[in-house]
């Protein structure tokens, strides 16, 4: 190899050593900061589940849910797919809980919570933590129309929930999105029949 190619290939060895090194060395110093905003994100998300976002500002959001959110146990589960079950409590008195959802969509897997209150006859909400879905169509599972759908709505034991007239409601599928529609109703229906009615569900 001749010395022009060694020198550079060394000083190409120097350059991408300081580079990496110096994206190391971002990384550690953006690390807390970036662990508090996932952290900041799953609150909100949970928060969102429960109907107790709405309103609230990034700096309001870690004192919210340190005073209402808890461990909570429903059916004998303390955990779903890996995630906890949480509860909404306020004067020692449970009101919802947030119970962890997962399944599959179109490009990978479903994760998030769907709220239900206490007697477990409706929904306060529902959200997605990870979701892989295309822009524009089915990751419109993250907009608010879509998940403002599923607020309130009426749940029993042996009935799964469909797209369609719900009561007084009309819960709409994404146009363009069939598959990613379905597969977020299945994996609410999932949650539903193995979690939240584990007991009643023949």
């Amino acid at each position: 190899m001749k010395r022009g190619h060694v020198y550079t290939f060394l000083f190409m060895v120097v350059i991408t050593a300081v580079l990496v090194f110096a994206l190391a060395a971002a990384y550690e110093g953006f690390k807390p900061s970036i662990q508090r905003n996932k952290q900041l994100q799953e609150q909100r998300a949970v928060l969102s589940a429960l109907g107790l976002d709405e309103g609230l500002k990034d700096n309001q959001i870690a004192a919210v849910y340190e005073e209402k959110i808890k461990p909570g146990k429903l059916n004998g589960f303390e955990e779903a797919y890996g995630m906890p079950i949480l509860a909404h409590i306020e004067n020692g008195e449970t009101l919802a809980y947030a119970v962890p959802i997962e399944g599959s969509g179109l490009w990978g897997a479903l994760r998030g919570y769907l709220g239900v209150n206490a007697d477990r006859t409706q929904t306060t909400g529902l959200v997605f933590t990870y979701q892989n879905e295309t822009p524009g169509l089915g990751g419109r599972i993250d907009e608010d129309w879509f998940k403002n759908q599923f607020r309130g709505l009426p749940i029993t034991p042996n009935t799964l929930m469909a797209y369609g007239s719900v009561e007084d409601k009309d819960i709409d599928a994404i146009t363009g999105a069939t598959q990613t529609s379905s597969a977020v109703m299945r994996t609410i229906n999932k949650s539903l029949t193995e979690i939240v009615f584990s007991e009643e569900v023949k």
